[in-house]
């Protein structure tokens, strides 16, 4: 593409993706809230549900409360190709991701054995919507930085 319609292109993702959280927050933070929400790139309000985060206490030990940082931000990969997916954070979310999913068949007390999967397909993002509605969203890029 050429520079003028990459900066186009480049707009048209930026906008598409202003349903995105500004700030992440930590499960033990949204767990102690009495209003957890998190603000868009717009600045709009966005709830989440206090049974989903409920839910995930109740799944993940105490100890990587700190680490799991919600919504659970799922990036549409075009630069990967069609229907692919990946999770933005760290090994913690993705593991998370794949103990909801039931393809981790590891208890957390045993995470830093799990060899990390990266890429996520169209039904598993679907699966993790349906379960996590408030406390995960979908974004799209084109590619990411520092791969």
């Amino acid at each position: 593409m050429t520079p003028p319609i990459d900066k186009i292109v480049q707009h048209e993702i930026d906008s598409i993706n202003d349903h995105m959280p500004a700030t992440r927050f930590s499960l033990r933070e949204l767990a102690r809230s009495d209003d957890p929400h998190y603000m868009t790139r717009n600045g709009e309000k966005s709830i989440l549900k206090k049974e989903e985060i409920s839910e995930l206490v109740s799944q993940v030990p105490p100890r990587f409360h700190d680490e799991i940082r919600l919504p659970i931000v799922i990036l549409r990969r075009m630069d990967y190709g069609t229907g692919i997916y990946t999770i933005a954070g760290g090994k913690p979310e993705l593991f998370l991701v794949h103990h909801l999913l039931g393809y981790v068949d590891l208890e957390w007390t045993n995470f830093q054995k799990w060899k990390p999967i990266e890429k996520l397909m169209r039904p598993q993002v679907q699966a993790i919507r349906q379960k996590l509605p408030s406390t995960s969203c979908v974004g799209f890029v084109t590619s990411v930085e520092n791969e």
